[in-house]
């Protein structure tokens, strides 16, 4: 927790309440004057989840992009979800995106490598210039998985059980499914009962103890960080 607990905390009510404007000038304060990770880190939920307005994305694209040289991973991970999104004033760029995510990536912000896989394995940036690699992709959203991102286990987890961009494997989809589900991820929940009970014919006991296993390292290993 940052320096202004209470604040915090009042951020994090209001946002539940969906009083959307109030919490973003809590937590803008807090992670601009207080650098506040944890105020960050909900401002960087709030943009994911397209809570905020094209002012407010520009007031923080232009901070997190003032802070970004310093080591800042969230801020790297913020700055290429704007590019990547073309939010606010900011033009979708998916090159400059790139870029930052893997600044983020070596920061540590293990989220990165599902925005960034996703752009791989789909080919998000093709028309400008970023290559489809679907090897790449899958390669980093499985580490981003292991690493502890619960949103790269739910990204590549659908992408195998679906089978639309890459070969379906009802094994791989139901490990990774099922780690995501552990790491919390609520829509990893839905999609895996639904997976589940479109196979039942099928066992799916070793992927879900590779998958319990994994969780355990993850969490020993204390990885299991603040996720998406």
């Amino acid at each position: 927790m940052g320096y202004n607990a209470g604040a915090f905390e009042l951020g994090k009510l209001n946002l539940d309440k969906g009083k959307v404007d109030i919490a973003f000038d809590i937590f803008f304060d807090l992670a601009k004057n207080d650098l506040d990770e944890d105020a960050l880190y909900m401002l960087t939920r709030m943009t994911f989840d397209g809570q905020l307005g094209p002012e407010q994305i520009e007031q923080f694209y232009e901070f997190q992009n003032s802070h970004s040289s310093y080591g800042n991973g969230y801020a790297l991970y913020n700055v290429g979800l704007m590019h990547e999104r073309g939010l606010g004033k900011v033009k979708q760029n998916y090159k400059v995106a790139v870029e930052y995510y893997e600044k983020a990536i070596k920061e540590e912000v293990h989220d990165a490598y599902c925005n960034l896989g996703n752009i791989y394995a789909l080919g998000l940036g093709m028309e400008q210039g970023v290559p489809r690699d679907i090897f790449k992709g899958l390669e980093l959203l499985s580490k981003g998985a292991e690493s502890g991102s619960r949103q790269s286990a739910f990204t590549i987890g659908s992408l195998y059980g679906k089978g639309e961009f890459i070969p379906q494997d009802n094994s791989k989809a139901a490990y990774y499914l099922t780690l995501a589900a552990m790491m919390g991820h609520e829509q990893a929940k839905r999609v895996l009962a639904i997976f589940a009970h479109a196979h039942k014919n099928e066992s799916f006991d070793r992927e879900f103890d590779a998958a319990n296993v994994k969780f355990g390292e993850i969490e020993n290993l204390r990885k299991l960080y603040r996720c998406i």
